[in-house]
């Protein structure tokens, strides 16, 4: 499927069917902004009256905003009342004559529909549940793996990977993504948006569509201005070739974190050729955070001779290419990705643009691999890690020199070693050197034992814990504390508490399905039953 016809085709890497491809496609031209971007994501912690500014409201409008089906909100659009345009109908009309409040003819069409939808709904979860019997008749079926739980019940995949996300939307509101696979192999979102500081939970992909156990996660967001974000989706398939597939929600659609947001409006991108990845291989993924951020979009992985990138520079399509770096990574490391934003106004911005890597090379050190100016330098950080050490990393400024800058470039690098079992450790960027620090995280110690998470902008991290009592997994919020200006602060982290992960069984959402049919049919039929009495005793009455 291609993509909307009034979008800008920007991605990485394209894909449909068993091909990962790039989408061709042109970037606007970037005209620096005469006023603060109303729409921007994470920078430093803003006061309350930046945050109106980046509103455009003054104190008194910030929280009377109207939201508007023509704009990105994140506020639940307002449907009006159409029986306020149709006009009623005369109480001498015959047209307006109405049963249990519906006119007649519209009356008996419901009637008629609902009881074809019970059938259709009791034949459709009788047929499903004898396919799933028939399917789950064998216990060796790896599609059966539930975490020692009952098939039917999805629940979070133990050895799920976690990528997450972040924006700001037009009101200033922060928006987190998540995105886990569940026992089924199904890929899922979690979404948070501060306005109403819930997590709400969508599907993305079926597990029946190929998907490998296991797979690696990439995600993330492109910058449009004042409108939605795009969103893209990484995953690996399930085959020996572990070909890499993508997914696109774009901004026409407008992705709601309020709200449930269908699967069908995830696009699989066109096929131009194959990208193929290690099996074990970490995805991390970029795209354009904001209006003087690196403006085009890129994607990562391990392949067999190293790490590669695919990239759009709004030039043309550029095929996948090896990184050419004398320190190469270890077989399937962990790959962490964080970008260097820059400042308004800055007249050299386009030479202070990088990406950063980070990964486990051959010879076991924590390595930052920059990608800017054409250039690609790796740097040891001063760790050693070992070959299944997971780690994470997000920034804590703007890559930019200047003395006036308020929040100096800073970067925090988590890993867990899980055979080291010493924990979580912190390795940072403060001040153009690279520190390891002594001491464990020991605000973290719970994402020890699966040694898996995921950091984004907004300073937030997630991992997988253990549940307790044999439970299963579950995935927690982590906030970090810590001042980039005071190193003492550095290993402070508050539990924020569970992502809302709702996993729940399509048997059960049938079951729901089926109870709302039945029970509007049984308003119809006790007012069809009602009315037949009146009319009886009336026609008695005359009699």
């Amino acid at each position: 499927m291609s993509a909307p016809a009034d979008r800008d085709q920007y991605s990485t890497l394209e894909v449909a069917s068993d091909a990962d491809v790039l989408r061709q496609g042109k970037y606007p031209e970037v005209v620096p902004p005469s006023i603060p971007e109303a729409y921007g994501y994470y920078g430093p912690p803003k006061t309350e009256q930046n945050a109106q500014l980046l509103s455009g409201a003054t104190p008194q409008q910030t929280q009377q905003i109207p939201a508007t089906p023509q704009t990105y909100s994140t506020y639940p659009e307002v449907a009006t009342d159409g029986a306020n345009q149709r006009g009623a109908a005369s109480a001498g009309d015959s047209k307006g004559a109405t049963i249990c409040g519906l006119r007649r003819r519209y009356f008996w069409i419901a009637l008629v529909v609902a009881i074809l939808v019970i059938i259709g709904v009791i034949v459709g979860a009788v047929v499903g549940s004898m396919k799933r019997n028939a399917g789950s008749s064998s216990d060796d079926n790896p599609e059966n793996v539930n975490n020692g739980t009952d098939p039917a019940k999805l629940t979070l995949y133990e050895n799920t990977r976690l990528a997450s996300a972040n924006f700001t939307d037009t009101y200033g509101n922060d928006n987190f993504l998540l995105v886990y696979q569940l026992s089924d192999a199904s890929i899922s979102l979690s979404a948070f948006n501060s306005s109403n500081n819930k997590w709400v939970v969508s599907t993305v992909i079926n597990g029946t569509e190929g998907i490998k156990r296991g797979t690696s996660l990439a995600l993330n967001t492109f910058w449009r201005g004042s409108d939605s974000p795009d969103v893209n989706l990484y995953y690996q398939s399930d085959g020996s070739s572990t070909t890499i597939k993508s997914l696109s929600y774009s901004s026409s659609e407008k992705i709601s974190t309020t709200s449930v947001t269908p699967s069908d409006n995830w696009e699989p991108m066109t096929a131009v050729s194959g990208f193929n990845s290690l099996p074990g291989s970490s995805l991390v993924s970029y795209g354009k955070q904001c209006a003087f951020c690196n403006q085009y979009a890129y994607f990562f992985w391990q392949g067999q001779q190293g790490i590669n990138i695919a990239e759009n520079t709004g030039d043309g399509i550029k095929n996948a290419e090896l990184i050419d770096i004398e320190m190469e990574p270890s077989v399937n490391s962990s790959i962490a990705l964080t970008y260097s934003g820059t400042l308004e106004g800055d007249g050299n911005a386009i030479l202070r643009r990088s990406l950063n890597l980070f990964y486990r090379s051959k010879t076991s050190g924590l390595t930052q691999l920059r990608i800017g100016n054409g250039m690609n330098i790796p740097k040891y950080v001063g760790r050693d890690i070992g070959p299944r050490t997971n780690f994470a990393a997000f920034s804590t400024g703007f890559n930019e020199s200047s003395s006036r800058n308020p929040t100096p470039i800073g970067f925090q690098v988590l890993s867990i070693d899980p055979d080291a079992g010493d924990g979580v450790q912190l390795t940072y960027f403060k001040g153009n050197d690279w520190t390891t620090a002594n001491n464990e995280v020991k605000d973290l110690a719970d994402c020890k034992a699966k040694a898996t998470m995921t950091t984004h902008t907004g300073r937030r991290l997630y991992c997988v814990v253990d549940s307790g009592d044999n439970a299963g997994v579950e995935i927690i919020e982590w906030t970090w504390k810590g001042d980039p200006s005071d190193t003492k602060t550095y290993l402070d982290w508050e539990k924020v508490g569970p992502v809302n992960l709702d996993v729940t069984s399509d048997d059960t959402t049938i079951i729901d399905t089926m109870q709302k049919v039945v029970d509007a049919y049984g308003k119809i039929t006790h007012c069809v039953n009602t009315a037949g009495y009146l009319l009886e005793g009336v026609i008695e009455a005359a009699s």
